[in-house]
């Protein structure tokens, strides 16, 4: 048995990493077209995103 050249050996492990990590960006946007088609059936949840300005406007109220 004849050792694979180290060049080669890390090209394979980076393709391997690569493709896991695709496979877990696709299985991330799945989950989050699931967990918003989810949200649609919950009652209240029909109405647009707040923006970040108006979550911190609710707990940034500290006197200064």
């Amino acid at each position: 048995m004849t050792k694979a050249p180290a060049k080669d050996i890390v090209q394979q492990e980076a393709a391997v990493i690569e493709a896991g990590i695709a496979a877990q960006a696709t299985a991330l946007d799945l989950l989050l077209a699931e967990m918003r088609a989810l949200a649609t059936l919950i009652p209240g949840h029909q109405e647009a995103p707040r923006s970040d300005a108006e979550i911190e406007s609710e707990f940034d109220n500290m006197p200064v």
